[in-house]
């Protein structure tokens, strides 16, 4: 922030907007913002919502952040229930946000200070030191038939697979092993449920969002992370 308003941090402005500053420092920041349209203004282009202040505070939000990782430049979202996206095949952060924003009527906020627990765990688990996520995921907007697929795949175990035939008669849907490698090529929460485990019948490695070397390379960090 410049200028007459200065004093205040982007973070502070920040919860602010997203409902997360209280007392009375929030307040005060509610009461500067509120006589300075300016200082207003710079808040909603920081934020990169175009809805007046008050409105984004009402609703939800869905925070996003990047960081490097061996598989490339990662990028991850969540809502307050958890994750809802994770990609690093994405062409530009723009293209990531514009998915976000076809899926979620909410406001998409760049939020550098959140997400890092996830963060860390996609790293620790890239580094070959962690076999379980303890992370929340959303997935609201899927239909019942995705969810059913992903909530199979992720009772695959670490460092085990399955075939597509075998989640679809997890699911109680034998013969729908199509349908099951198209909801699992549509999994937006790629890793934390783990759909690179499951592979052809013939044990081949199939499809992959990802790509197969990806695909290939996370199998083979399961194979190399100690019990």
């Amino acid at each position: 922030m410049t200028g007459c308003c200065a004093e205040y941090r982007e973070k502070d402005v920040l919860a602010w907007v997203l409902g997360d500053a209280g007392g009375a420092a929030g307040q005060e920041l509610a009461e500067h913002l509120a006589s300075c349209p300016a200082c207003r203004d710079r808040a909603a282009e920081y934020c990169e919502l175009d809805a007046s202040a008050a409105a984004c505070r009402d609703g939800p939000v869905i925070r996003w952040r990047f960081f490097d990782s061996p598989l490339g430049r990662m990028r991850i979202a969540a809502s307050r229930k958890g994750l809802v996206a994770l990609s690093w095949w994405s062409a530009s952060d723009d293209e990531f946000v514009r998915g976000l924003q076809r899926r979620w009527p909410s406001p998409v906020v760049c939020d550098c200070d959140e997400l890092g627990d996830a963060e860390g765990q996609l790293l620790e688990y890239l580094d070959c030191c962690r076999r379980s996520f303890e992370l929340a995921v959303d997935l609201s907007g899927l239909t019942d038939f995705q969810r059913l697929v992903l909530d199979a795949t992720a009772q695959i175990g670490f460092g085990e697979t399955a075939t597509y035939a075998e989640v679809a008669c997890a699911i109680g849907r034998p013969g729908a092993s199509r349908a099951v490698g198209n909801a699992l090529g549509r999994n937006p929460v790629a890793i934390v449920v783990p759909c690179h485990r499951v592979v052809r019948s013939d044990r081949t490695l199939g499809g992959y969002a990802g790509g197969l070397h990806c695909k290939e390379a996370l199998l083979g960090i399961e194979r190399r992370t100690p019990a």
